[in-house]
């Protein structure tokens, strides 16, 4: 598999043909995840965060899931509404320490979604880490999800 930072929509209809699976370093979200509220942020937040702070990861936020296996490409985003840069901007805002090295690739869609896009988001395992979210906690991928970290597993992560 080529780095997501190359990717195209062939290939995200790739892990919908071969059901790649969610697992600890891959997540899929659909097109609401994306939204200038408060709590879209706070969530992007959340979830980028836990990768740098676990083994890294990517996020693709316009796949449609089901039992954690991509079914479909979302409707996909106007890209002049979110925009790489406007998902670049609320990263770096709303995490801190800022992680070093994420990548966001807007993939084109065509069809029926032609003019619309989907995001990728790579992001390092960070060596900087914890990183905190909006919310002022800190987290971890475990399993198919974010979830807040112990007070000894910040711990570990700084030292």
């Amino acid at each position: 598999m080529k780095e997501p930072r190359l990717w195209v929509e062939n290939d995200l209809l790739d892990l919908i043909a071969n059901g790649v699976k969610e697992s600890i370093t891959l997540d899929y979200k659909a097109c609401d995840a994306l939204a200038k509220t408060d709590g879209k942020k706070a969530e992007i937040s959340k979830d980028v965060s836990a990768f740098a702070n676990s083994a890294g990861g990517i996020i693709v936020y316009g796949m449609l899931e089901n039992d954690y296996l991509p079914v479909a490409i979302d409707s996909g985003y106007d890209g002049s509404v979110i925009s790489r840069e406007w998902l670049e901007q609320v990263i770096n805002s709303r995490i801190q320490r800022r992680i070093d090295g994420i990548r966001i690739n807007q993939i084109e869609l065509s069809g029926s979604r032609l003019g619309r896009v989907a995001y990728v988001v790579s992001i390092p395992q960070s060596v900087r880490a914890p990183h905190q979210a909006s919310d002022k906690r800190y987290y971890k991928r475990f399993n198919f999800e974010s979830v807040p970290m112990e007070e000894y597993e910040v711990r570990d992560v700084i030292n």
